[in-house]
This record gives structure tokens, C-alpha cells and sequence, in this order.
């Protein structure tokens, strides 16, 4: 398993960022509060101790707002171990009772460092633990100190990696769950996708129509409606063969995409039947776009079209009776030809 940080700290919304250090805060506030009712209380190692505090908490909320660099992100652990020092110092040494908060660091950075840099803060909580034992030496710090740092920075690894360890397995949890949840969405787009176009010319199919024209008739907005039919179909694929049939739908779709306006909507609804609707056009413009569209069938073939203008609170199976008829009428004049209404060739 990668220890590394699944998710970049930096990123975090400050309010999220001064949440999740109060915790930490708390503890050292309270700890500077204990051992400031030591009997003997060195103010000056105290003072700087609560700098330094002050220091490590500001460096961190900078940090996590990308001021400071990568190389330097174990900085206000560092400072903050420094603090601990001091006020263990000031406050009686060993009898202190202030130790524990060189935790805090560990925590800190278990939950949101890496592996090495969780090494360095360790080893950071052994330098500023032994470092008191051999610079200032008994009374405040006795020999049998040695042995406690040993076991305060064995225990201190332990939490720490084994913290880092749950935390990355909550994480890496939590990315797979979110990966799942991804592709189970694109699985649920591309089937949505599948259920509405038509295979073979990767137009809009018949479902996808029928919703299309009930939107339409709900926006109560002006509209053109055609179908059109390609003429002589079933000759041509028995002449031609199948496969040449379903070239002659593709590239006729195709070419068809091309001649629209944005907004207009073509789909195949049958084998060689395609519908069209045309959003807020006048007559003699869509009379003049379902000419463009006949002319660009391929192989020399021809087609015929019906058109209808959509009335007020018409239901779209009267809509497509009534376009169905305006084709009907195209084909029962030798076809090749557009009607609008009704109306002849």
C-alpha cells in the first residue's frame, strides 16, 4: 500500500483547515496552561516556548495554503517539538508532565504527511527529547530520563505508522469507492447514450425522437416538422445488397448533419424513415432546408418528405398522423418530391 497523501492538503478550504487543527491546538494550549502553575516557572524558555507554538501553528495554516514549499512541509512539526522543549525546560524538566504533547507533531503529520516526512518528525521527537537530557542534565532531567525517552519515542512510532497506515487505507477506500461510483456513472451515461441512438447512423432513434417532440409541443414554441423517406429503399437493397443499403442510410445521415441549423433535430425512427424537427422557423425557411437535405442523397438516389407546422395543444400522435399524411401525399405523386400540409408535389 502507498502511504503517500492521496489527496493534496494544500487544496483544503481554510475554515476545513482551522477545523481539523484546533484539535491539536486545544492540546497545546492546554498544556502551556498546566505547566504555567509549575511552583518554579522559567518565563523566559516559557515565552519562547509559546512563540514558538505560535510560530508552528502559523507555518502550518500558511502551508496549507501553498506558501510554503514541498521541501519545508515538516517545518511546523519541527518548531513545534522546539516549543515542547522549551517548555518542558521552564516548567521542571522531567516532572513537567508536558512530554505527551510531542505527540501532537506525530499526529499531525500521520494524518496528513507521508511516510518520510512522518520518519523525520519521529526522529525530530527523539532529537528534542534527548536533546534537554544532555544539554541541561540533572536535576531537571535525571539518567533514568534516557530509558522513558526511549520507550515516549517507541511508542510515539507506533501511533504514528500505524495512524498513517489507517488513515491511507481510509483514503485508498474512499478512492476506489468514488473511481466505482465514476464508472458505474459512465456506464449509466453510455447506456442512456445507447438507448437513444440509433446504431447504425449514430442519429437520434425513434425514443429519443418521441421525447424530443413532446418537449417541443410543451415549450409552446413555434416549430416545423418533416419526415422524410428515402425513396425505392428495399429495391435498392435488394439490387445492391444490405450492406450497401446500410452505407446509402449512413452517408445519407451524415450528410444531412451537415445542411442544419444548431438546434435542429434529425432522427431515424425506421428503417428508411428520418423526422425532423425545426425549432422557431417560418415556413418558407423549412420548406427551403428539407430541400437542401433531399438534393444531398447519396448514389443518385431520391427521397420524399412531408412537412407539418406544429399547432397549439396538438398531441404528437396527431402531429405525426398528420405529417405521416403529408408524406403519404409526396409519395402518392411519384415521390421525389416535398408536401406541406397536405398539399400536392
Amino acid at each position: 500500500m502507498r502511504y503517500g497523501r492521496e489527496r493534496d492538503v494544500e487544496t483544503v478550504p481554510g475554515q476545513r483547515v482551522a477545523a481539523n487543527l484546533a484539535p491539536f491546538g486545544a492540546a497545546a494550549a492546554l498544556a502551556a496552561i498546566v505547566a504555567s502553575v509549575a511552583t518554579t516557572v522559567d518565563w523566559t524558555l516559557y515565552a519562547a516556548a509559546l512563540c514558538l507554538g505560535l510560530l508552528a501553528g502559523l507555518i502550518q495554516l500558511t502551508r496549507w495554503h501553498g506558501t510554503i514549499g514541498k521541501t519545508k512541509e515538516v517545518l511546523p512539526s519541527l518548531v513545534f517539538l522546539a516549543a515542547v522543549a522549551a517548555l518542558r525546560s521552564s516548567t521542571g524538566g522531567a516532572n513537567s508532565g508536558v512530554a505527551v504533547v510531542s505527540l501532537l507533531p506525530v499526529f499531525w503529520t500521520a494524518l496528513y504527511g507521508n511516510r518520510r516526512q512522518l520518519c523525520v518528525v519521529t526522529l525530530g521527537v527523539a532529537a528534542f527529547f534527548f536533546a534537554p537530557l544532555l544539554l541541561v542534565g540533572s536535576p531537571a532531567y535525571p539518567s533514568s530520563q534516557y530509558r522513558a525517552g526511549v520507550l515516549f519515542l517507541a511508542v510515539s512510532a507506533i501511533i504514528g505508522f500505524t495512524t498513517q497506515r489507517l488513515v491511507a487505507q481510509v483514503r485508498s477506500q474512499a478512492d476506489q469507492a468514488e473511481h466505482r461510483e465514476h464508472a458505474l456513472e459512465k456506464v449509466a451515461e453510455m447506456m442512456r447514450k445507447l438507448s437513444s441512438t440509433d446504431e447504425l447512423t449514430g442519429l437520434p432513434n425513434r425514443r429519443a425522437w418521441e421525447a424530443k417532440l413532446s418537449q417541443a409541443l410543451l415549450d409552446d414554441e413555434r416549430f416545423v416538422l418533416a419526415m422524410l423517406d428515402l425513396d425505392h429503399f428495399k429495391d435498392y437493397n435488394d439490387t445492391h445488397g444490405h450492406p450497401a443499403g446500410d452505407r446509402l442510410l449512413k452517408e445519407t445521415a451524415a450528410a444531412w448533419r451537415d445542411e442544419l441549423r444548431i438546434g435542429d433535430f434529425l432522427a431515424r425512427i425506421g428503417g428508411e424513415e428520418f423526422a425532423l424537427l425545426l425549432p422557431t422557423c417560418a415556413t418558407e425557411d423549412a420548406l427551403m432546408i428539407v430541400e437542401r437535405l433531399r438534393r444531398r442523397v447519396p448514389y443518385e438516389q431520391t427521397c420524399s418528405a412531408g412537412i407539418v407546422v406544429g399547432e397549439p395543444d396538438e398531441s404528437s400522435e396527431t402531429l405525426m398522423d398528420r405529417v405521416d399524411e403529408a408524406l403519404y401525399s409526396a409519395k402518392a405523386s411519384g415521390r421525389d418530391c416535398s408536401s406541406l400540409s397536405g398539399s400536392s408535389c
